[in-house]
């Protein structure tokens, strides 16, 4: 096995090493003469709008389903173009997207690579992939292939690659080329970025740990790492540390995404090795906090159904599968609720606490939306339109079989200008936030001014979306500024979480502002009365719209059947969420 691995790492570099000087040539020539796009002004952010997270024929558990778009047609729906959703239904964006990365399972590259195009071997396995991938019988390619290959208790290569490791060794390679060569192929710097990525699909005991990799240009790792080979998340950066070296001009972030189905696993901090926690430090950056398979914002404390907090597009589940609340036990509970993002941005207050002359937060992460969409759709969010999920495009009934989906967000970038290295440099600094879909125009600011902020000033204070503080004259002000898409909006939230030894973990909600669903353009100051300079904290800011149709209730409506699905004839109020502002005495 050890001969195998290293014979394909040898192959891709060589491989990698011709497509990245093709790439360089390439990009260097549609990038501007001076480096900067005409619109550039140092310092002045603009708005730019994207999916990270979606996946396309390369994707076992797409083209299971029935989809066959590759990569290059994601960015081509991205761009505006029309392109045919599984069943043949034509769709297009109302409004193109600024910037996609494409995240297809690194698993299982090579099966995909061997079994479809281009190679279409004729082996038992490959007739089968080929024979039932429709959204009839997804199931059957799922159970077959996806389910032993990630879920078990030690992940194992499918039957194809275990017993020719070599040709598959070369399969992925060739893969995970035509990945980079289609994103480079697609990126137009000023206009469009395309990010090379792909995800690691760790699923323990079908518990869903996965990371998104996304990358800052074109030069990347030589491989793309699968959870296969390199099972714990600790592999995964130890990899990206071996094989994405600075001085070869890469670099790269991991996302978390669906803590809401992790069952609290994967973010061990509190036990965690130095080593391990400098990694997590580095690279994970960001989570996902919303997409197609439920919200991953937050849970209420054991036995809270608060209504007015964490109620949107809740989706529990153990195990992957759909588990009532009612059935979580107070400790199963509790730890779940730990690895939904508020629980980890608290956590990693009380790490930061514990971390001593280190002062170092491991999960100081900003927030993201993006789709999960697997009909390589990038993008495809609008609750009116959507269709469904790749399990139920084109048929109703196994579409109202899954009312616990939804189509998933965007994430919303502030960046000097629409390339990759401004892009992926405003990522790393969290300058980012997530929405459920709309794309609301969201700012968030901290101000630690003794002076009172002003909207009509500006909207910034001294520390941006993201950014963190260390000292204050006197209580924090934040500086909340959103402008609405297509539905008003109706509240403004603050969200605050603080630790200390003495009172452990303290969260709370505050309203700043509250209208009757008609606020178009609305800024709101709000200085923190309860800011205590010895706590560790962080803000973010939540936005919400007035009550919307639901996808669900778009669909039954259309269809004549509401009265059939009752619960499916439901409103919404869609939302937008900051990352958040860090303040870390001491440092």
């Amino acid at each position: 096995m050890q001969q195998s691995t290293t014979s394909r790492s040898v192959r891709a570099v060589r491989a990698a090493a011709l497509l990245c000087a093709l790439a360089v040539s390439a990009s260097a020539a549609a990038a501007p003469d001076d480096g900067q796009c005409s619109y550039y002004q140092a310092g002045t952010r603009n708005l730019y709008w994207g999916d990270m997270h979606v996946h396309t024929a390369y994707s076992l558990d797409a083209y299971g389903f029935g989809t066959l778009n590759t990569p290059r047609d994601a960015y081509r729906f991205a761009r505006g173009e029309t392109v045919a959703l599984p069943d043949g239904t034509p769709a297009r964006l109302d409004r193109p997207l600024d910037f996609v990365a494409v995240t297809d399972h690194a698993e299982w590259l090579d099966f995909m690579y061997v079994c479809t195009d281009p190679e279409n071997a004729d082996l038992p396995d490959c007739r089968f992939l080929r024979e039932n991938s429709n959204p009839e019988q997804g199931s059957s390619v799922f159970g077959k292939y996806v389910v032993p290959s990630i879920t078990k208790a030690e992940p194992h290569a499918l039957a194809v690659c275990s017993e020719d490791p070599e040709r598959c060794a070369e399969a992925s390679s060739r893969q995970w080329l035509r990945i980079q060569q289609q994103a480079n192929e697609a990126d137009d710097p000023c206009n469009f970025s395309a990010l090379i990525g792909f995800e690691w699909s760790a699923t323990p005991s079908f518990s869903h740990t996965h990371r998104n990799v996304i990358f800052a240009s074109e030069h990347v790792t030589p491989f793309a790492i699968d959870y296969i080979r390199y099972p714990a998340v600790a592999d995964l950066w130890e990899q990206l540390d071996l094989h994405c070296k600075a001085d070869a001009g890469c670099d790269a972030i991991t996302i978390p995404h669906n803590t809401n189905m992790g069952d609290g696993f994967s973010f061990d901090v509190e036990s965690e090795s130095d080593r391990v926690l400098q990694m997590r430090s580095r690279y994970e950056r960001l989570v996902e906090v919303h997409q197609e398979k439920g919200n991953s914002e937050c849970l209420s404390p054991f036995g809270v159904r608060d209504e007015s907090d964490c109620n949107f597009e809740v989706r529990l589940t153990r195990s992957s599968q759909l588990t009532p609340a009612d059935q979580y036990d107070h400790a199963g509970w509790e730890k779940m609720r730990g690895s939904y993002a508020r629980g980890l941005l608290l956590r990693g207050l009380a790490a930061y606490d514990r971390s001593g002359a280190a002062r170092r937060n491991p999960l100081q992460l900003g927030l993201i939306g993006s789709t999960d969409n697997h009909a390589a759709k990038p993008g495809y969010v609008d609750e009116s339109s959507w269709l469904g999920s790749v399990f139920g495009i084109g048929n109703f009934e196994r579409t109202m079989s899954r009312l616990d989906f939804n189509p998933g967000g965007l994430v919303a970038v502030w960046a000097e200008q629409n390339t990759r290295a401004s892009l992926f440099d405003a990522l790393k600094r969290r300058e980012v936030y997530a929405t459920s879909g709309p794309r609301i125009r969201l700012q968030f600011s901290a101000s630690t001014d003794a002076r009172p902020l002003d909207c009509s000033a500006g909207p910034h204070g001294d520390v941006p979306m993201g950014g963190e503080f260390y000292a204050a004259a006197a209580a924090p002000q934040f500086m909340v500024h959103a402008q609405y898409d297509h539905t008003p909006l109706q509240k403004f939230e603050v969200i605050k979480g603080s630790w200390s030894p003495r009172d452990g973990y303290q969260e709370s909600v505050t309203t700043i502002w509250e209208g009757k669903g008609d606020g178009r353009d609305v800024c709101v100051v709000w200085r923190d009365p309860s800011f205590a300079a010895d706590q560790p904290a962080f803000w973010y800011a939540r936005v919400q719209e007035a009550p919307s149709p639901r996808w669900s209730a778009s669909m039954c409506e259309r269809a004549g059947r509401c009265d059939e699905f009752p619960q499916a004839d439901t409103q919404i109020k869609e939302r937008a969420w900051s990352s958040p502002v860090w303040y870390l005495p001491g440092n």
